[in-house]
């Protein structure tokens, strides 16, 4: 009837039941989650709350079925979706993790986005389009080709938001989606989020800490108290009115409620050791940040601007405030002699403070980083409190009771057994301040110290801050918490460094516009050419060869781009572990083969050969471009080719994980002694075996964000870009085959 809006259609999808559901992880002698049963109706909008570690992230996980994906433990009771187990249909549940960066799954914006909307079988022709809507509604204006890695931990946030509304899910789950936002992106995220679930009336479950900004966009409130048991469940507005004095008593950020005074601590009586009270001094400075492109070339942008000169004094608090992605954390790094400013110095009188020893630093300056799970080097938590103090020789049962009495302060006296990797986000971020604290250096930074904190241990965390600054240390914070900024002594203000000018792309090395298919094959037909020769003058002659097809292949292709810079320098550096090869495989053969030089200078130049192409041509293979010609060219399974190519993306961080992880231990006392040849050797297997440890952790968190879109569901996939095989393919092909060529003919 004319004049009469169309009603929508009532929704009948993403009806959630659970059932008496139990978790308790491995190494943990009480469940996370105990008895948990509730159901939610198709639609409804549920904001889950409770003190830090009450198991608010675990339950989101036990909703969309990956508890077990990535974890250990025991797992009773059950859940079901619109009466089936969760999991079973690709893209009906969308969560986004408590720290996205773990999340990312490609190389560049739109494919990440569009890795849910593969899974589901959408037509890559809607794929744009959907990608392009995901990101708008987030707010993150940015070309389908930025480099995730490029990406602040903000802009991460909101892209892993984009992931999972590009889905359009029957249920969606957010864990934290605006904690590590500033008030202006975080209030643009709940509109966003708004709109989606008003646009698309699914079911949806937000995990908050603070819930004033959210209580008008739910329908019902969900608490879980301290052993991970539903203590109340209702009307969210009813909620906090009938149980407001008992959700305070829990430690809920009760809206309305002023905060909680900050609570002395027993612990950290003794203030910051006299020796160890020089100053660090910044001058206005300007860092920059090198991004790796798809293409594996570099580009360098400025990361952070500081306009003013900071020296943190004894009893100082500085709060660094400023939008997401203005550099905060990034001054911070630069404090802590991560980084070096390219204007402008960090220093401890006239020593950089990247100069400085990693006994020297430790004992300076404590470290809480954005993200805490980065800095674990302990077995157990009381065991990590005391890393910085072994380090520094200060050990002792003084120095031990006082960590038991710290971790009692900070609501983890509990847990002094436990796995610090199997914490919470919250309980992490608190062990780290413990840990940079105990060995009382004169400098704290703290990276959003309150971050993911319950009244009760936002109090306490805010309290061990101003005892601390109280007994003689100076605390600099990157921080949106206004409470805390409100307790500092001086504010800085950072602005979001200036976009960079346009600039026109450099052109392609002719090798890249190859695919990657192409480039494999190259790679690989290079070791028939090694095998053939049989005397060091064929060996020469085709390793001449190769050199001149290798300068062919690095020529900047057409355009009107500038030329790109470096290449030979890159494909040198590759061959450094090639050439350690070579000498060692032709030293062998000259000892093992009585002593001919002969055959072992053929030996030798056999490994160049079957090593220089690789060199020059797999740093440009993209994964993502890798996993499309996989499938669609050679008809390879989609599951393990979708595998392949998001472990290979992650690969390329392998380098910022391992200075992650460096820097971690550099910071507590324990990074390499370039100085002593045997610590040095102990030093690099201590790191190497820190990276085996935090792969395999990203691996499984990367498991779960995939699961959380589709992928271990997902029966037929669609691809977001095409695979084709174009000239270029060709000309790589049959210039890798020359070298073959040459050597039949010349030996």
């Amino acid at each position: 009837m004319a004049g009469v809006a169309p009603v929508a259609p009532p929704v009948t999808v993403g009806h959630v039941i659970l059932d008496a559901v139990t978790w308790r992880p491995f190494g943990r002698r009480e469940p996370v989650l105990h008895d948990v049963s509730l159901a939610l109706e198709p639609g409804e909008r549920v904001l889950l709350v409770g003190p830090s570690g009450s198991g608010k992230s675990t339950l989101l996980r036990a909703i969309a079925g990956l508890l077990e994906t990535a974890d250990a433990g025991e797992l009773a009771g059950s859940v079901t979706i619109d009466g089936h187990a969760p999991g079973t249909r690709a893209g009906e549940v969308g969560l986004v993790l408590q720290e996205p960066g773990a999340g990312v799954v490609a190389s560049t914006v739109g494919r990440d986005v569009a890795f849910g909307l593969e899974n589901v079988s959408v037509p890559r022709a809607d794929m744009p389009a959907a990608v392009a809507a995901a990101l708008g509604a987030v707010g993150l204006a940015k070309p389908g080709d930025t480099p995730t890695s490029a990406l602040s931990g903000g802009e991460t946030q909101r892209l892993a938001l984009a992931g999972a509304l590009a889905l359009r899910p029957s249920v969606l789950l957010l864990d934290e989606p605006t904690a590590m936002l500033d008030p202006g992106h975080a209030a643009q995220v709940r509109r966003s989020v708004e709109g989606a679930l008003t646009a698309y009336p699914i079911t949806a479950v937000v995990v908050e800490h603070v819930l004033g900004p959210w209580v008008d966009l739910v329908d019902r409130l969900l608490v879980l108290d301290d052993d991970g048991t539903l203590v109340a469940d209702g009307p969210v507005h009813k909620v906090l009115r009938d149980e407001r004095a008992r959700l305070l008593d829990m430690g809920i950020w009760v809206p309305g409620a002023p905060p909680p005074a900050p609570l002395a601590p027993a612990a950290l009586a003794a203030a910051p050791q006299s020796s160890r009270t020089q100053e660090v001094t910044a001058t206005p400075m300007v860092i920059d940040r090198t991004v790796r492109l798809v293409d594996g070339s570099t580009r360098t942008r400025t990361a952070a601007t500081l306009d003013v000169p900071l020296t943190p004094l004894p009893t100082s608090a500085t709060a660094l405030v400023g939008p997401s992605g203005s550099g905060k954390s990034t001054v911070l790094l630069a404090l802590a002699g991560a980084l070096d400013p390219v204007q402008g110095s960090v220093t401890v009188g006239e020593t950089p403070v990247a100069d400085l020893s990693t006994t020297e630093l430790a004992s300076r300056v404590g470290w809480v980083p954005q993200w805490s799970s980065s800095t674990l080097v302990g077995r157990t938590v009381l065991d990590e409190v005391l890393v910085a103090s072994r380090a520094l020789g200060e050990e002792s049962p003084e120095r031990v009771t006082l960590a038991h009495a710290l971790l009692a302060d900070l609501g983890l006296g509990h847990l002094e057994g436990a796995d610090p990797r199997e914490l919470s986000g919250g309980e992490q971020r608190r062990l780290a301040i413990a840990s940079a604290v105990l060995h009382r250096p004169p400098l704290l930074l703290a990276d959003e110290p309150t971050v993911g904190q319950d009244r009760h241990t936002w109090a306490a965390v805010v309290g061990l801050l101003a005892a601390y600054r109280e007994a003689g240390g100076a605390v600099v914070v990157s921080t949106h918490d206004a409470a805390l900024i409100d307790r500092a002594h001086t504010v800085v203000e950072l602005d979001a460094p200036p976009a960079a000018p346009i600039e026109e792309e450099p052109r392609r090395v002719l090798a890249a516009q190859a695919g990657p298919l192409a480039l494999l094959l190259g790679a690989l037909v290079a070791i028939p050419a090694g095998i053939i020769p049989g005397h060091w003058h064929t060996s020469l002659g085709v390793l001449a060869v190769q050199a001149l097809l290798a300068v062919v292949a690095l020529w900047s292709g057409p355009g009107r781009g500038p030329r790109p810079t470096g290449r030979a320098k890159r494909v040198l550096v590759r061959m450094l572990p090639g050439l350690l090869g070579a000498l060692s495989v032709g030293w062998s053969t000259w000892l093992l083969g009585g002593h001919d030089t002969t055959t072992a200078v053929t030996a030798a130049l056999r490994v160049l050969i079957i090593v220089l192409p690789s060199a020059v041509l797999l740093p440009l293979v993209d994964p993502d471009r890798l996993g499309d010609h996989l499938a669609q060219r050679l008809g390879m399974p989609s599951r393990p080719v979708v595998a392949l190519a998001a472990a290979l993306q992650r690969v390329h961080t392998f380098g910022e994980v391992w200075s992650e992880i460096s820097l971690a231990r550099r910071v507590r006392g324990l990074g390499i002694d370039r100085r002593r040849p045997v610590a040095l050797v102990r030093d690099l297997a201590t790191v190497t075996f820190g990276l085996l440890v935090r792969t395999l952790r990203m691996a499984a968190d990367l498991a779960v964000a995939m699961d959380a879109r589709g992928f271990a569901t997902a029966s037929r996939r669609t691809w977001f870009a095409a695979a084709p095989w174009g000239r270029a393919d060709t000309l790589v092909t049959l210039g890798a085959l020359v070298p073959v060529l040459a050597a039949v003919l010349l030996t």
